[in-house]
Protein backbone atom coordinates (compact mmCIF):
# COMPACT_ATOMS: atom_id res chain seq x y z
CA UNK A 1 0.00 0.00 0.00
CA UNK A 2 2.89 2.42 0.26
CA UNK A 3 2.87 3.06 -3.51
CA UNK A 4 -1.40 3.63 -3.15
CA UNK A 5 -0.35 6.08 0.16
CA UNK A 6 1.46 8.49 -2.10
CA UNK A 7 -1.54 9.54 -4.26
CA UNK A 8 -3.14 11.02 -1.65
CA UNK A 9 -2.22 14.85 0.39
CA UNK A 10 -3.79 15.68 3.51
CA UNK A 11 -6.67 13.08 3.13
CA UNK A 12 -7.42 14.47 -0.35
CA UNK A 13 -6.79 12.54 -3.50
CA UNK A 14 -4.16 14.68 -5.94
CA UNK A 15 -3.32 14.40 -9.36
CA UNK A 16 -0.27 15.68 -8.99
CA UNK A 17 0.00 12.10 -6.54
CA UNK A 18 -1.13 10.37 -9.92
CA UNK A 19 2.84 10.37 -10.99
CA UNK A 20 3.72 9.89 -7.57
CA UNK A 21 2.84 6.27 -7.09
CA UNK A 22 5.15 4.62 -9.47
CA UNK A 23 7.27 7.39 -10.68
CA UNK A 24 10.54 5.83 -11.51
CA UNK A 25 9.07 4.17 -13.85
CA UNK A 26 7.05 7.43 -15.59
CA UNK A 27 9.93 9.09 -15.12
CA UNK A 28 11.72 6.09 -17.17
CA UNK A 29 8.50 6.27 -19.58
CA UNK A 30 9.25 9.95 -20.05
CA UNK A 31 13.11 9.46 -21.18
CA UNK A 32 12.30 6.74 -23.57
CA UNK A 33 9.40 8.59 -24.87
CA UNK A 34 11.40 12.07 -25.40
CA UNK A 35 14.29 9.92 -26.87
CA UNK A 36 11.48 8.37 -29.68
CA UNK A 37 10.05 11.92 -30.26
CA UNK A 38 13.80 13.99 -30.60
CA UNK A 39 15.08 10.94 -32.82
CA UNK A 40 12.11 10.83 -34.90
CA UNK A 41 12.70 14.65 -35.70
CA UNK A 42 15.90 14.25 -35.98
CA UNK A 43 15.88 11.78 -38.45
CA UNK A 44 13.58 13.94 -40.54
CA UNK A 45 15.61 17.14 -40.22
CA UNK A 46 18.84 15.08 -41.14
CA UNK A 47 17.26 13.21 -43.99
CA UNK A 48 16.35 16.67 -45.71
CA UNK A 49 19.77 18.41 -45.00
CA UNK A 50 21.92 14.93 -45.77
CA UNK A 51 19.35 14.73 -49.22
CA UNK A 52 19.80 18.49 -50.13
CA UNK A 53 23.26 18.96 -49.14
CA UNK A 54 24.15 15.77 -51.16
CA UNK A 55 22.25 17.09 -54.28
CA UNK A 56 23.74 20.52 -54.19
CA UNK A 57 27.24 19.36 -53.70
CA UNK A 58 26.45 17.19 -56.85
CA UNK A 59 24.93 19.93 -58.64
CA UNK A 60 27.83 22.47 -57.64
CA UNK A 61 30.90 20.14 -58.58
CA UNK A 62 31.41 16.66 -59.78
CA UNK A 63 34.55 16.85 -57.77
CA UNK A 64 33.31 18.24 -54.58
CA UNK A 65 30.26 15.78 -54.99
CA UNK A 66 33.08 12.64 -55.20
CA UNK A 67 34.89 14.37 -51.85
CA UNK A 68 31.36 14.81 -49.73
CA UNK A 69 30.63 12.46 -47.00
CA UNK A 70 27.93 9.82 -47.90
CA UNK A 71 28.62 7.23 -45.20
CA UNK A 72 28.43 9.37 -41.90
CA UNK A 73 24.94 11.19 -42.30
CA UNK A 74 23.72 7.87 -43.49
CA UNK A 75 24.70 5.96 -40.58
CA UNK A 76 23.88 8.67 -38.31
CA UNK A 77 20.05 8.12 -40.28
CA UNK A 78 20.05 4.54 -39.37
CA UNK A 79 20.87 4.89 -35.65
CA UNK A 80 18.22 7.11 -35.66
CA UNK A 81 16.10 5.03 -36.70
CA UNK A 82 16.76 2.39 -34.76
CA UNK A 83 16.50 4.21 -31.32
CA UNK A 84 13.13 5.99 -32.54
CA UNK A 85 11.69 2.30 -32.93
CA UNK A 86 13.21 0.92 -29.55
CA UNK A 87 12.09 4.04 -27.66
CA UNK A 88 8.87 3.80 -29.07
CA UNK A 89 8.23 0.10 -27.94
CA UNK A 90 9.63 0.85 -24.66
CA UNK A 91 7.67 3.63 -23.59
CA UNK A 92 4.77 1.85 -24.65
CA UNK A 93 5.40 -0.80 -22.35
CA UNK A 94 6.64 1.04 -19.32
CA UNK A 95 3.51 3.64 -19.44
CA UNK A 96 0.84 0.87 -19.85
CA UNK A 97 2.55 -1.10 -16.86
CA UNK A 98 2.45 2.17 -14.90
CA UNK A 99 -0.75 2.97 -16.09
CA UNK A 100 -1.89 -0.90 -14.36
CA UNK A 101 0.11 -0.36 -11.73
CA UNK A 102 -1.66 3.56 -11.05
CA UNK A 103 -5.33 1.64 -11.32
CA UNK A 104 -4.11 -0.74 -8.89
CA UNK A 105 -3.01 1.67 -6.50
CA UNK A 106 -6.04 3.77 -7.01
CA UNK A 107 -8.62 1.25 -6.40
CA UNK A 108 -6.68 -0.29 -3.47
CA UNK A 109 -6.68 3.02 -1.74
CA UNK A 110 -10.27 4.08 -2.49
CA UNK A 111 -11.17 1.60 -0.99
CA UNK A 112 -9.18 1.95 2.43
CA UNK A 113 -10.37 5.35 2.83
CA UNK A 114 -14.00 4.65 2.26
CA UNK A 115 -13.48 1.47 4.68
CA UNK A 116 -12.16 4.09 7.04
CA UNK A 117 -15.61 6.30 7.19
CA UNK A 118 -17.94 3.15 5.94
CA UNK A 119 -20.09 4.35 3.67
CA UNK A 120 -22.20 5.42 6.22
CA UNK A 121 -24.65 8.03 4.84
CA UNK A 122 -23.39 8.66 0.90
CA UNK A 123 -23.49 11.97 -0.66
CA UNK A 124 -24.82 10.69 -3.63
CA UNK A 125 -26.00 7.33 -4.89
CA UNK A 126 -24.81 9.06 -8.43
CA UNK A 127 -21.69 8.89 -7.33
CA UNK A 128 -21.31 5.85 -5.94
CA UNK A 129 -22.72 4.84 -9.36
CA UNK A 130 -19.44 6.58 -11.29
CA UNK A 131 -17.00 5.36 -8.20
CA UNK A 132 -15.61 2.89 -10.45
CA UNK A 133 -15.46 4.65 -13.95
CA UNK A 134 -14.15 7.21 -12.51
CA UNK A 135 -11.32 5.87 -10.96
CA UNK A 136 -10.43 4.29 -14.40
CA UNK A 137 -10.47 7.76 -15.97
CA UNK A 138 -7.75 9.14 -13.85
CA UNK A 139 -4.98 6.83 -15.54
CA UNK A 140 -5.97 9.43 -18.58
CA UNK A 141 -3.94 12.02 -16.82
CA UNK A 142 -0.42 10.78 -16.90
CA UNK A 143 -1.08 9.26 -20.33
CA UNK A 144 -2.59 11.56 -22.16
CA UNK A 145 -1.84 14.66 -20.45
CA UNK A 146 1.39 14.78 -18.73
CA UNK A 147 4.03 12.87 -20.95
CA UNK A 148 2.86 14.27 -24.40
CA UNK A 149 3.26 18.13 -23.04
CA UNK A 150 6.59 17.18 -21.64
CA UNK A 151 7.25 15.65 -24.77
CA UNK A 152 6.26 18.44 -26.73
CA UNK A 153 7.70 20.98 -24.56
CA UNK A 154 11.03 19.76 -24.81
CA UNK A 155 11.27 19.23 -28.36
CA UNK A 156 9.88 23.13 -28.72
CA UNK A 157 12.74 24.00 -26.53
CA UNK A 158 15.70 22.24 -28.45
CA UNK A 159 14.16 23.89 -31.93
CA UNK A 160 14.40 27.58 -30.73
CA UNK A 161 17.38 26.84 -29.31
CA UNK A 162 18.51 24.81 -32.76
CA UNK A 163 17.05 27.97 -34.41
CA UNK A 164 19.38 30.15 -32.51
CA UNK A 165 22.10 27.83 -33.26
CA UNK A 166 21.67 27.96 -37.34
CA UNK A 167 19.98 31.25 -38.02
CA UNK A 168 20.51 33.68 -35.11
CA UNK A 169 18.84 35.32 -31.95
CA UNK A 170 16.38 36.84 -34.58
CA UNK A 171 15.40 33.34 -35.73
CA UNK A 172 14.59 32.16 -32.85
CA UNK A 173 12.69 35.31 -31.44
CA UNK A 174 10.36 34.85 -34.97
CA UNK A 175 9.47 31.48 -34.16
CA UNK A 176 8.90 31.48 -30.42
CA UNK A 177 5.61 33.18 -30.02
CA UNK A 178 3.56 30.77 -32.80
CA UNK A 179 5.27 28.18 -31.24
CA UNK A 180 4.50 29.11 -27.58
CA UNK A 181 0.56 29.32 -28.93
CA UNK A 182 0.79 26.43 -30.52
CA UNK A 183 2.00 24.22 -28.00
CA UNK A 184 1.29 26.11 -25.04
CA UNK A 185 -1.48 28.84 -25.21
CA UNK A 186 -4.37 27.06 -27.44
CA UNK A 187 -3.97 23.96 -25.38
CA UNK A 188 -4.05 26.08 -22.22
CA UNK A 189 -7.41 27.46 -23.50
CA UNK A 190 -8.65 24.56 -24.83
CA UNK A 191 -8.27 23.00 -21.71
CA UNK A 192 -10.50 25.56 -19.37
CA UNK A 193 -13.13 25.26 -22.02
CA UNK A 194 -13.09 21.72 -21.76
CA UNK A 195 -13.34 21.28 -17.99
CA UNK A 196 -16.82 22.73 -18.42
CA UNK A 197 -17.84 20.32 -21.16
CA UNK A 198 -16.11 17.66 -19.45
CA UNK A 199 -18.59 18.31 -16.06
CA UNK A 200 -21.43 18.79 -18.72
CA UNK A 201 -20.10 15.28 -20.14
CA UNK A 202 -19.77 13.60 -16.82
CA UNK A 203 -23.35 14.66 -15.88
CA UNK A 204 -25.02 13.12 -19.40
CA UNK A 205 -23.55 10.13 -19.26
CA UNK A 206 -25.05 9.28 -15.70
CA UNK A 207 -28.30 9.97 -16.74
CA UNK A 208 -27.95 8.36 -19.97
CA UNK A 209 -26.79 5.49 -18.09
CA UNK A 210 -29.82 5.80 -15.83
CA UNK A 211 -32.38 5.83 -18.29
CA UNK A 212 -31.09 2.70 -20.03
CA UNK A 213 -30.56 0.56 -17.10
CA UNK A 214 -33.76 1.90 -14.62
CA UNK A 215 -36.80 0.28 -16.94
CA UNK A 216 -34.66 -2.77 -17.79
CA UNK A 217 -35.36 -3.75 -14.07
CA UNK A 218 -38.90 -4.15 -15.43
CA UNK A 219 -38.53 -5.02 -18.85
CA UNK A 220 -41.38 -7.90 -18.90
CA UNK A 221 -43.82 -5.63 -17.11
CA UNK A 222 -43.29 -2.73 -19.32
CA UNK A 223 -43.57 -4.88 -22.65
CA UNK A 224 -46.81 -6.44 -21.07
CA UNK A 225 -48.26 -3.27 -20.12
CA UNK A 226 -46.81 -1.82 -23.48
CA UNK A 227 -45.00 0.95 -21.69
CA UNK A 228 -41.41 -0.06 -23.04
CA UNK A 229 -41.85 2.99 -26.05
CA UNK A 230 -42.08 5.44 -23.16
CA UNK A 231 -39.17 4.65 -21.77
CA UNK A 232 -37.28 4.28 -24.61
CA UNK A 233 -37.68 7.22 -26.17
CA UNK A 234 -36.52 9.11 -23.01
CA UNK A 235 -33.44 7.15 -23.47
CA UNK A 236 -33.07 8.18 -27.10
CA UNK A 237 -33.50 11.66 -26.23
CA UNK A 238 -30.62 11.05 -23.70
CA UNK A 239 -28.87 9.47 -26.01
CA UNK A 240 -29.17 11.89 -28.66
CA UNK A 241 -28.30 15.06 -25.95
CA UNK A 242 -24.83 13.14 -25.32
CA UNK A 243 -24.26 12.90 -29.12
CA UNK A 244 -24.55 16.24 -29.93
CA UNK A 245 -22.73 17.03 -26.94
CA UNK A 246 -19.57 14.43 -28.09
CA UNK A 247 -19.68 16.04 -31.56
CA UNK A 248 -19.31 19.68 -29.97
CA UNK A 249 -16.71 18.70 -28.35
CA UNK A 250 -15.32 17.21 -31.98
CA UNK A 251 -15.84 20.63 -33.39
CA UNK A 252 -14.00 21.75 -30.76
CA UNK A 253 -10.75 19.85 -30.79
CA UNK A 254 -11.33 20.06 -34.35
CA UNK A 255 -11.00 24.47 -33.94
CA UNK A 256 -8.14 24.02 -32.11
CA UNK A 257 -6.03 21.77 -33.87
CA UNK A 258 -6.60 24.04 -37.00
CA UNK A 259 -5.30 26.88 -34.47
CA UNK A 260 -2.53 25.23 -33.94
CA UNK A 261 -1.59 24.17 -37.54
CA UNK A 262 -2.30 27.93 -38.72
CA UNK A 263 0.50 28.66 -35.95
CA UNK A 264 2.83 26.13 -37.06
CA UNK A 265 2.33 27.03 -40.54
CA UNK A 266 2.90 30.65 -39.74
CA UNK A 267 6.40 29.96 -38.07
CA UNK A 268 7.49 27.95 -41.45
CA UNK A 269 6.43 30.96 -43.18
CA UNK A 270 8.54 33.08 -40.88
CA UNK A 271 11.42 30.47 -40.78
CA UNK A 272 11.43 31.08 -44.56
CA UNK A 273 11.17 34.44 -45.07
CA UNK A 274 13.98 34.98 -42.44
CA UNK A 275 16.16 32.07 -43.16
CA UNK A 276 15.79 33.17 -47.58
CA UNK A 277 17.94 36.84 -46.24
CA UNK A 278 20.45 34.86 -44.26
CA UNK A 279 20.82 32.45 -47.19
CA UNK A 280 21.07 35.86 -49.59
CA UNK A 281 23.53 36.98 -47.07
CA UNK A 282 25.54 33.42 -46.90
CA UNK A 283 24.93 32.99 -43.06
CA UNK A 284 22.52 29.92 -43.43
CA UNK A 285 22.70 27.00 -46.19
CA UNK A 286 19.47 26.06 -47.77
CA UNK A 287 20.04 22.06 -46.10
CA UNK A 288 20.08 23.79 -42.90
CA UNK A 289 16.94 26.01 -43.47
CA UNK A 290 15.20 22.88 -44.97
CA UNK A 291 16.61 20.77 -41.92
CA UNK A 292 14.52 23.64 -39.64
CA UNK A 293 11.49 23.38 -41.58
CA UNK A 294 11.63 19.50 -41.19
CA UNK A 295 11.98 20.04 -37.61
CA UNK A 296 8.54 21.57 -37.47
CA UNK A 297 7.15 19.40 -39.76
CA UNK A 298 7.63 16.90 -36.90
CA UNK A 299 6.95 18.45 -34.35
CA UNK A 300 3.46 19.19 -35.70
CA UNK A 301 2.52 15.46 -34.75
CA UNK A 302 3.61 15.92 -31.07
CA UNK A 303 1.40 19.33 -30.72
CA UNK A 304 -1.55 18.33 -32.32
CA UNK A 305 -1.88 15.21 -29.40
CA UNK A 306 -2.73 18.62 -27.30
CA UNK A 307 -4.98 19.87 -28.84
CA UNK A 308 -6.85 16.72 -29.75
CA UNK A 309 -6.99 15.81 -25.58
CA UNK A 310 -8.41 19.10 -24.75
CA UNK A 311 -11.28 17.30 -22.60
CA UNK A 312 -8.57 15.37 -20.79
CA UNK A 313 -7.57 17.62 -17.74
CA UNK A 314 -11.05 18.52 -17.26
CA UNK A 315 -12.63 14.93 -17.01
CA UNK A 316 -9.59 13.72 -14.86
CA UNK A 317 -9.80 17.30 -12.55
CA UNK A 318 -13.69 16.50 -12.38
CA UNK A 319 -13.18 12.90 -11.38
CA UNK A 320 -10.58 13.68 -8.92
CA UNK A 321 -13.02 16.37 -7.69
CA UNK A 322 -16.40 13.88 -7.02
CA UNK A 323 -14.02 11.14 -5.31
CA UNK A 324 -12.79 13.03 -3.17
CA UNK A 325 -16.25 14.89 -2.99
CA UNK A 326 -17.52 11.20 -1.97
CA UNK A 327 -14.67 11.19 0.79
CA UNK A 328 -15.47 14.13 2.43
CA UNK A 329 -19.39 14.09 2.27
CA UNK A 330 -19.30 11.06 4.19
CA UNK A 331 -16.67 12.29 6.69
CA UNK A 332 -18.88 15.07 6.95
CA UNK A 333 -21.92 12.67 7.82
CA UNK A 334 -20.29 11.30 11.19
CA UNK A 335 -20.16 14.55 12.22
CA UNK A 336 -22.51 15.34 15.70
CA UNK A 337 -23.56 11.68 15.69
CA UNK A 338 -24.06 10.05 19.16
CA UNK A 339 -21.31 7.07 20.01
CA UNK A 340 -23.33 3.58 20.23
CA UNK A 341 -23.44 1.56 23.38
CA UNK A 342 -22.48 -2.28 24.10
CA UNK A 343 -26.21 -2.61 23.52
CA UNK A 344 -28.05 -2.58 20.43
CA UNK A 345 -31.65 -2.73 19.55
CA UNK A 346 -32.65 -2.50 15.71
CA UNK A 347 -36.25 -2.10 14.97
CA UNK A 348 -38.12 -1.47 11.79
CA UNK A 349 -41.85 -0.51 11.42
CA UNK A 350 -43.17 -1.12 7.90
CA UNK A 351 -39.98 0.08 6.03
CA UNK A 352 -40.08 -0.02 2.49
CA UNK A 353 -36.63 0.14 0.72
CA UNK A 354 -36.18 1.31 -2.54
CA UNK A 355 -32.90 2.78 -4.72
CA UNK A 356 -34.11 5.74 -6.44
CA UNK A 357 -35.98 6.24 -9.38
CA UNK A 358 -36.59 1.97 -8.63
CA UNK A 359 -39.54 0.40 -9.67
CA UNK A 360 -39.32 -2.49 -7.09
CA UNK A 361 -38.55 -2.88 -3.70
CA UNK A 362 -38.54 -3.97 -0.05
CA UNK A 363 -42.07 -3.50 1.24
CA UNK A 364 -43.55 -2.62 4.92
CA UNK A 365 -41.07 -4.64 6.55
CA UNK A 366 -41.17 -5.28 10.14
CA UNK A 367 -38.23 -6.79 12.41
CA UNK A 368 -37.04 -6.48 15.78
CA UNK A 369 -33.17 -7.32 16.80
CA UNK A 370 -31.00 -7.18 19.51
CA UNK A 371 -27.42 -8.25 20.90
CA UNK A 372 -27.03 -12.04 20.36
CA UNK A 373 -29.82 -12.81 17.51
CA UNK A 374 -29.86 -13.76 14.21
CA UNK A 375 -32.12 -12.79 11.82
CA UNK A 376 -32.66 -14.56 8.21
CA UNK A 377 -33.83 -12.81 5.65
CA UNK A 378 -35.42 -14.99 3.26
CA UNK A 379 -37.51 -14.41 -0.11
CA UNK A 380 -37.15 -15.12 -3.49
CA UNK A 381 -34.75 -13.34 -5.83
CA UNK A 382 -35.46 -9.72 -6.79
CA UNK A 383 -37.61 -9.59 -4.11
CA UNK A 384 -35.53 -6.50 -2.75
CA UNK A 385 -33.48 -8.61 0.49
CA UNK A 386 -30.18 -6.69 -0.70
CA UNK A 387 -32.06 -3.39 -0.95
CA UNK A 388 -33.50 -3.66 2.61
CA UNK A 389 -29.82 -5.02 3.73
CA UNK A 390 -28.45 -1.64 2.30
CA UNK A 391 -31.12 0.01 4.49
CA UNK A 392 -29.91 -1.63 7.61
CA UNK A 393 -25.81 -0.98 6.39
CA UNK A 394 -27.11 2.68 6.54
CA UNK A 395 -26.17 2.74 2.73
CA UNK A 396 -30.07 4.11 1.65
CA UNK A 397 -32.36 5.81 3.70
CA UNK A 398 -35.99 3.65 3.56
CA UNK A 399 -38.40 5.27 1.25
CA UNK A 400 -40.98 4.63 3.85
CA UNK A 401 -42.05 3.55 7.41
CA UNK A 402 -39.33 4.04 10.21
CA UNK A 403 -36.05 2.29 10.99
CA UNK A 404 -34.58 2.85 14.51
CA UNK A 405 -31.55 1.82 16.76
CA UNK A 406 -32.38 1.88 20.72
CA UNK A 407 -35.43 3.51 20.13
CA UNK A 408 -33.97 6.50 18.32
CA UNK A 409 -33.70 7.45 14.76
CA UNK A 410 -31.50 5.14 13.07
CA UNK A 411 -28.82 7.98 11.25
CA UNK A 412 -27.98 9.84 14.70
CA UNK A 413 -25.85 7.12 15.38
CA UNK A 414 -21.88 6.94 14.19
CA UNK A 415 -22.36 3.51 12.84
CA UNK A 416 -18.25 4.05 11.39
CA UNK A 417 -16.62 1.19 12.33
CA UNK A 418 -19.82 -0.69 13.50
CA UNK A 419 -20.98 -2.38 11.22
CA UNK A 420 -19.56 -5.24 8.74
CA UNK A 421 -21.54 -5.21 5.52
CA UNK A 422 -21.10 -8.44 3.08
CA UNK A 423 -22.45 -7.34 -0.32
CA UNK A 424 -22.99 -9.95 -3.39
CA UNK A 425 -20.33 -7.65 -5.40
CA UNK A 426 -17.15 -8.72 -3.54
CA UNK A 427 -14.08 -6.33 -2.84
CA UNK A 428 -10.88 -8.07 -4.09
CA UNK A 429 -8.11 -6.22 -5.48
CA UNK A 430 -4.68 -6.99 -7.20
CA UNK A 431 -3.04 -7.18 -3.97
CA UNK A 432 -1.36 -10.37 -2.40
CA UNK A 433 -3.85 -12.91 0.42
CA UNK A 434 -2.21 -10.73 3.09
CA UNK A 435 -2.90 -7.42 1.99
CA UNK A 436 -6.81 -7.99 1.18
CA UNK A 437 -7.33 -9.39 4.56
CA UNK A 438 -5.43 -6.78 6.21
CA UNK A 439 -8.22 -4.15 4.89
CA UNK A 440 -10.38 -5.33 7.07
CA UNK A 441 -7.35 -4.82 9.68
CA UNK A 442 -4.61 -2.86 9.13
CA UNK A 443 -1.92 -3.90 11.83
CA UNK A 444 -3.19 -7.86 12.04
CA UNK A 445 -0.48 -10.31 12.58
CA UNK A 446 0.61 -13.34 9.67
CA UNK A 447 -1.04 -15.19 13.40
CA UNK A 448 -4.23 -13.13 12.59
CA UNK A 449 -4.56 -14.01 9.13
CA UNK A 450 -3.70 -17.78 9.24
CA UNK A 451 -6.20 -17.94 12.23
CA UNK A 452 -9.30 -16.56 10.42
CA UNK A 453 -7.79 -18.68 6.72
CA UNK A 454 -8.82 -21.73 9.26
CA UNK A 455 -11.92 -20.17 10.04
CA UNK A 456 -12.81 -20.16 7.02
CA UNK A 457 -11.44 -23.43 5.62
CA UNK A 458 -8.26 -22.04 3.50
CA UNK A 459 -5.40 -21.73 5.56
CA UNK A 460 -4.41 -25.34 4.12
CA UNK A 461 -4.93 -24.03 0.32
CA UNK A 462 -2.98 -21.09 1.15
CA UNK A 463 -0.05 -23.22 2.51
CA UNK A 464 -0.06 -25.13 -0.45
CA UNK A 465 1.16 -21.80 -2.73
CA UNK A 466 4.20 -21.34 -3.45
CA UNK A 467 3.92 -17.37 -1.78
CA UNK A 468 1.86 -18.44 0.95
CA UNK A 469 0.39 -15.36 2.48
CA UNK A 470 2.43 -13.49 -0.12
CA UNK A 471 0.16 -15.25 -3.21
CA UNK A 472 -1.18 -12.92 -5.31
CA UNK A 473 -4.80 -12.93 -5.98
CA UNK A 474 -4.85 -10.71 -9.61
CA UNK A 475 -7.49 -7.78 -10.50
CA UNK A 476 -11.63 -8.73 -9.14
CA UNK A 477 -9.93 -11.83 -7.53
CA UNK A 478 -9.18 -12.98 -10.78
CA UNK A 479 -6.39 -15.68 -9.81
CA UNK A 480 -9.09 -17.87 -7.29
CA UNK A 481 -12.34 -18.90 -7.48
CA UNK A 482 -15.29 -16.99 -6.98
CA UNK A 483 -16.13 -19.42 -3.10
CA UNK A 484 -12.38 -18.94 -2.29
CA UNK A 485 -12.91 -14.98 -3.08
CA UNK A 486 -15.96 -14.47 -0.73
CA UNK A 487 -14.31 -16.51 1.80
CA UNK A 488 -11.43 -14.43 1.87
CA UNK A 489 -14.34 -11.83 1.85
CA UNK A 490 -15.89 -13.09 5.10
CA UNK A 491 -12.33 -14.09 7.08
CA UNK A 492 -11.37 -10.38 6.31
CA UNK A 493 -14.46 -9.26 8.65
CA UNK A 494 -13.08 -11.71 11.25
CA UNK A 495 -10.02 -9.89 11.73
CA UNK A 496 -11.79 -7.35 14.13
CA UNK A 497 -15.42 -7.52 16.12
CA UNK A 498 -18.26 -5.63 14.71
CA UNK A 499 -21.41 -5.34 16.87
CA UNK A 500 -23.63 -5.47 13.26
CA UNK A 501 -22.39 -8.27 10.50
CA UNK A 502 -24.80 -7.92 7.26
CA UNK A 503 -24.58 -10.95 4.95
CA UNK A 504 -25.73 -11.26 1.87
CA UNK A 505 -25.44 -14.27 0.29
CA UNK A 506 -22.51 -15.44 1.75
CA UNK A 507 -22.46 -18.75 0.99
CA UNK A 508 -22.61 -18.59 -2.36
CA UNK A 509 -20.33 -20.90 -4.39
CA UNK A 510 -19.15 -22.59 -1.57
CA UNK A 511 -19.57 -26.69 -0.56
CA UNK A 512 -22.25 -27.68 1.73
CA UNK A 513 -19.18 -28.93 4.55
CA UNK A 514 -17.57 -25.46 4.68
CA UNK A 515 -21.00 -23.49 4.69
CA UNK A 516 -21.90 -25.37 7.70
CA UNK A 517 -18.57 -24.55 9.48
CA UNK A 518 -18.30 -21.07 8.83
CA UNK A 519 -21.82 -20.99 9.90
CA UNK A 520 -20.64 -21.93 13.45
CA UNK A 521 -17.95 -19.44 13.32
CA UNK A 522 -20.23 -16.27 12.39
CA UNK A 523 -22.45 -17.39 15.15
CA UNK A 524 -19.52 -17.71 17.62
CA UNK A 525 -18.11 -13.93 16.43
CA UNK A 526 -21.63 -12.68 16.65
CA UNK A 527 -22.48 -14.30 19.88
CA UNK A 528 -22.15 -10.49 21.89
CA UNK A 529 -23.35 -8.76 18.34
CA UNK A 530 -26.44 -9.02 15.45
CA UNK A 531 -25.96 -11.07 12.34
CA UNK A 532 -28.28 -10.56 10.10
CA UNK A 533 -28.21 -13.08 6.83
CA UNK A 534 -30.03 -12.70 3.33
CA UNK A 535 -29.71 -15.90 1.78
CA UNK A 536 -31.90 -18.70 0.06
CA UNK A 537 -30.21 -21.70 2.55
CA UNK A 538 -32.04 -21.11 6.58
CA UNK A 539 -31.06 -24.49 7.61
CA UNK A 540 -27.67 -23.31 9.07
CA UNK A 541 -29.36 -20.72 11.75
CA UNK A 542 -32.36 -23.15 12.64
CA UNK A 543 -32.29 -20.79 15.92
CA UNK A 544 -32.71 -17.43 14.15
CA UNK A 545 -35.47 -15.23 13.30
CA UNK A 546 -36.56 -15.77 9.83
CA UNK A 547 -37.90 -12.50 8.05
CA UNK A 548 -39.85 -13.71 4.98
CA UNK A 549 -40.37 -11.06 2.48
CA UNK A 550 -43.04 -11.79 -0.04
Amino acid sequence: MKNADLLWKNGRLHLSGMLSSRRKIWLLAWLLGQIAALSSIGLLALSGWFLTAAGLTGLISLTTAYTFNYFTPAGVIRLLAIIRTAGRYGERLLSHDAVLGLLSDLRSSMFAHLAQVQQHKPASIRQMHRLISDIDLLNVWPLNVILPALWALTVMLLIILWSWYAGGLMLAGLIFVPLMCACVILPLLGNRYGFRLALQQAEQVEQRRAALLQPLAALTALLQWQQWPRFANQFHDQDQQYVSSQLQQQKIAGKIMLMQHIFLALAMILILWQGSHLMLRGQMSAAMLLAILLMILGFTELVVVLGRNILSYGLCHAACKRLNELIQTQNISTLEQKTLSEQIFIKAENVSARWPEAINGAENINFQIGNGEILHISGPSGIGKSTLLSVIANELPPCGGSLSCNDQPYTIWDWQGKIAYLSQQLDIFDLTLAENLRLGKADASDEELWTVLEQVQLAEWARSQPQALDTALGEYGAAISGGQARRIALARFLLRPYPVMILDEPFAGIDEQTCVQIARILEIQQQNGILIVASHQANYWPQAQVLAIT
